[in-house]
């Protein structure tokens, strides 16, 4: 099977299983371990990448340029401003233009894991939205210590090839609020005053991206991403593209029932 720079011995097994005799109408299984299935991924999801940016712009409207991105294709993450009520004005945090450092795909328990490794000490900002501002220099800063994302997936059936459907996301890394005093009275217990409405930021942040997240990798559009991506590897010698027609998972391995893409119309 046909693996680009990678291989990946349960491919090759069945390149040689089939050599160039195989029939059209024929169907066959094969079963491979999650480790293997990983190196699989990494050819199509290596260069995966979580871009958080919902910094207001325009007149301060909250706007969010966040998106996934996995298989050549980016998926918009909606991720709103957390915004609160402080001295008569209204106030929110964002994310400005933070971007996952690295990424790192693994077999974790009964799934394939993703792990994108964030730069570590990032910062989650206050702004100013609405009223006359007065705080928006001394509102807490929250800062993401060693931030990670690691995300879960099992491999699903979809339109004759593979896709990855999201089983679990955990967001890693300590989120605190800060204050640092500046000598300025005022400043101090503004900055004081804004610790608990950045503690209730935090508390919704992990949940929220996490949900998004979800939402974003099991939409529709990035699974068909995902299935054309490991569409072009799942090839057997000379004979051509496969048609997947089942996938079954079990704790350790995954079993693949699969005919040449011609016998299905493929």
């Amino acid at each position: 099977m046909a693996f680009a720079r990678t291989s990946v011995a349960c491919w090759a097994v069945v390149a040689t299983w089939w050599g160039a005799n195989v029939s059209p109408a024929s169907a066959a299984e094969l079963r491979i371990t999650l480790s293997e299935l990983a190196g699989l991924v990494q050819a199509v999801a290596g260069d995966a990448k979580i871009h958080l940016n919902n910094k207001p712009g325009g007149f301060l409207a909250g706007t969010s340029a966040s998106y996934f991105a996995i298989a050549g294709k980016e998926t918009p993450i909606p991720l709103a401003p957390k915004s609160f009520a402080l001295f008569g004005s209204t106030y929110a945090y964002y994310v400005d233009d933070l971007n996952s450092e690295s990424i790192k795909i693994s077999a974790a328990g009964s799934a394939v894991r993703l792990t994108l490794k964030f730069q570590p000490n990032a910062v989650i900002s206050g702004g100013c939205i609405s009223g006359e501002c007065g705080l928006a220099n001394a509102l807490p800063k929250i800062v993401w210590k060693n931030g990670t994302i690691d995300i879960d997936v099992v491999p699903v059936h979809f339109k004759n090839s593979l896709a990855l459907e999201v089983r679990n996301i955990a967001i890693s890394g300590a989120l605190s609020a800060r204050c640092v005093s500046t000598g300025n009275i005022f400043s101090d217990g503004a900055c004081k005053a804004g610790l608990g409405y950045a503690n209730r930021t935090i508390a919704k942040l992990k949940p929220d991206l996490a949900a998004k997240v979800k939402d974003k990798v099991n939409d529709p559009a990035t699974q068909a991403g995902v299935a054309d991506g490991l569409r072009k590897y799942l090839t057997v010698g000379p004979s051509g593209a496969i048609a997947i027609t089942n996938v079954t998972r079990d704790a350790k391995a995954v079993t693949i029932s699969f005919q040449l893409a011609d016998a299905v119309g493929g």
